[in-house]
């Protein structure tokens, strides 16, 4: 499964999970502010990052999945950093990527961001675990063919 990383920062916080969810599994990691969303043409697995603003994803995260070209088959994993609360974060995300043929598999979050990477342990096992069980599956399916 070929992976990216997209995100969305105004503080750092988000980039800096992001970067370090593109270190944990080897993956390239875009900043949305400057890259096309063409760019995730050649990915299986689109990983996106925002943070939370009006308990809603970024403005400009949703405009970017609004430019996202339609998929058939490809997943998501969704993240967001925010300081009260997510609220409907996830919800308005997912459907956004679903209208656009992308399965969430797995939405993560992240409260309170210190500026160390070291804070993202959790949420890093998270996504790991998430992307090896992806990896078991597809395994398997080709196995059968």
């Amino acid at each position: 499964m070929k992976a990216c990383v997209l995100y969305f920062s105004r503080t750092g916080n988000t980039k800096r999970l992001a970067e370090a969810i593109s270190d944990l599994l080897k993956a390239p990691v875009f900043d949305i502010a400057t890259s096309e969303s063409s760019v995730v043409e050649d990915f299986d697995l689109l990983i996106l990052g925002t943070p939370v603003n009006g308990f809603k994803p970024a403005v400009e995260v949703l405009s970017y999945m609004e430019r996202l070209p339609q998929s058939e088959g490809k997943k998501a994993i969704l993240f967001c950093t925010y300081t009260i609360f997510k609220g409907g974060t996830f919800k308005v995300m997912e459907k956004e990527l679903g209208k656009k043929g992308y399965t969430t598999i797995l939405s993560a979050s992240k409260r309170g961001v210190k500026p160390s990477k070291t804070d993202f342990p959790e949420i890093l096992n998270e996504i790991e675990k998430t992307v090896n069980k992806q990896h078991e599956v597809r395994r398997q399916f080709s196995s059968e063919q």
